[in-house]
C-alpha cells in the first residue's frame, strides 16, 4: 500500500498546473531556437499582394491575311497622290519618259503632237480620222468586263489612247491625250444613281502633265464630261448611240452621284455589273479583243521590249516645288536609262518637238469664273 501511495503522489505531482507550464514553455523554447538556427521553412513563391506576370505567350503567330498581291509588289503612286494597284517593281511608273516616245509608232499617222501652254506635251487625233464629234471612251468602241471594267476600241490604233494617258478638252483642240505608261483597262471615272438605272462615265482628269520631256504634277481642276447610258444598254456594241450627253442630260444628272470605290483616293475602279443587277452569263469579257491583248502586252517590260518600246527609265524623286534640270517641277534626270535612251524626247515626224527650259513654259492655269486656277477645258459638270 505505501508503495501505491507513493506513486500516486509522484504522479499527481507531475500533473500540477504548475510543473505543466513549465514544461510547456521549455518546448516552446526549444522550437524557437531550432527554427532560427536551421532556418529551412520554405519562402513564399511571391511576396503578399505583389502582381504575378502572366506566362508567356506561346500561342503560334497568327499568318497575315493573303491580299493576292506579292510581297515587296509595291505600289505606284502618282504625283496627284492616286495609287495604280497591283503595279510591278520592274513595270513601268505611269510618268516614265518612254511615254513619250514608245506611242510614235502607232499614233504618229493618225494625228499630231503639239506643246499646249496648259496640258503642255499632247496628242490630238486627226477629224480625217475620228470624225468631227469624237469623244473618248464613247466613239468606236463598247464595254466589256474583266476584273474591272475595260473599253474595247474599234480603232486599230486605240490599244495605246484608251489603256494608256488621260483625255482632256482642250478649247481649240478637241479632244487631246496626254501620254502616260501604266495600262488601265479605261482610265475613266464613274457615277451612278441610287438605283444603279444609270451608269455615267467621264476621262479621268491629269494627274500630271509633261513640259520639256519632264513630268511634273497638275494643279488644277478639269471639268468632268459626263454621259450617261441606261443600265440595259451599258454593254451595247454601239455604246455611242445609248449614251445621253449634253443639255438631255440634265435630269438624268441631277440624281447621279460618283461612284465611290472601298479605297478612296485610289485610281477607281468602276462599280460591278452584279451592283447593276447583270447575271454572270451576260457580262461579256474583253477575251479575244486584240486592242486589249496588245495593250496588256505593253504593260510588262518581258513582253512591251519585242514590240518595240524602251525599257523603264529610273529616276531620282525631287522634293514637290523642286526644279528639274528642263526648268520645271517633274521628275528628275534618269539614274539608268534602257538602251542608252534620252530622257527628254527626241523629235519625230509628224511631232512637235518637246521644248527644254528655253521652250514652252508652263503658262498660268485660266480662271474659270474667278475660281483660281480651274481648268475647265470645255467640260464641268454632270450634264456638260
Amino acid at each position: 500500500m505505501t508503495k501505491r501511495k507513493s506513486v500516486r503522489m509522484l504522479c499527481a505531482n507531475a500533473m500540477s498546473p504548475s510543473r505543466i507550464g513549465s514544461f510547456c514553455v521549455a518546448l516552446l523554447a526549444a522550437a524557437s531556437v531550432t527554427r532560427c538556427e536551421l532556418g529551412d521553412e520554405p519562402q513564399p513563391v511571391a511576396p503578399q499582394n505583389a502582381m504575378i506576370p502572366p506566362p508567356p505567350d506561346v500561342s503560334p503567330p497568327v499568318a497575315p491575311a493573303a491580299s493576292g498581291v506579292p510581297e515587296g509588289a509595291g505600289e505606284t503612286m502618282y504625283s496627284s497622290g492616286e495609287v495604280a494597284l497591283g503595279a510591278e517593281r520592274e513595270g513601268y511608273d505611269d510618268d516614265d519618259p518612254a511615254a513619250l516616245t514608245d506611242f510614235h509608232a502607232t499614233l504618229d499617222p493618225r494625228g499630231t503632237w503639239a506643246d499646249d501652254p496648259v496640258y503642255g506635251t499632247v496628242w490630238v487625233p486627226s477629224p480625217a480620222v475620228v470624225g468631227p464629234d469624237f469623244q473618248p471612251y464613247v466613239s468606236a468602241g463598247h464595254w466589256a468586263y474583266d476584273d474591272d471594267w475595260v473599253w474595247v476600241s474599234d480603232y486599230d490604233w486605240g490599244w495605246a489612247p484608251f489603256h494608256y494617258g488621260r483625255w482632256v478638252s482642250i478649247e481649240g483642240r478637241g479632244w487631246s491625250w496626254i501620254p502616260g505608261r501604266v495600262y488601265r483597262g479605261a482610265w475613266v471615272t464613274w457615277g451612278v444613281d441610287d438605283g444603279y438605272g444609270y451608269l455615267g462615265w467621264a476621262p479621268m482628269a491629269p494627274a500630271f502633265i509633261w513640259f520639256g520631256g519632264f513630268a511634273r504634277p497638275f494643279p488644277g481642276y478639269v471639268g468632268p464630261r459626263w454621259v450617261y447610258c441606261p443600265r440595259g444598254e451599258v454593254f451595247s456594241a454601239s455604246v455611242r448611240t445609248r449614251v445621253v450627253s449634253g443639255a438631255a442630260a440634265a435630269p438624268i444628272a441631277a440624281r447621279v452621284r460618283p461612284y465611290v470605290p472601298a479605297a478612296p483616293g485610289v485610281a477607281a475602279a468602276g462599280p460591278s455589273p452584279q451592283k447593276m443587277g447583270f447575271q454572270s452569263a451576260q457580262i461579256p469579257h474583253s477575251a479575244g479583243a486584240p486592242s486589249v491583248a496588245r495593250a496588256q502586252q505593253f504593260s510588262h517590260p518581258s513582253t512591251a521590249l519585242a514590240l518595240g518600246a524602251h525599257a523603264p527609265t529610273r529616276v531620282s524623286p525631287i522634293a514637290p516645288g523642286g526644279q528639274s534640270p528642263g526648268g520645271v517641277g517633274g521628275r528628275a534626270l534618269p539614274t539608268t536609262q534602257g538602251a542608252g535612251r534620252a530622257a527628254t524626247a527626241a523629235p519625230t515626224p509628224g511631232r512637235a518637238p518637246a521644248t527644254g527650259g528655253h521652250g514652252v513654259a508652263p503658262a498660268p492655269l485660266r480662271g474659270g469664273s474667278g475660281r483660281g486656277s480651274t481648268v475647265r477645258g470645255g467640260g464641268g459638270g454632270h450634264h456638260r
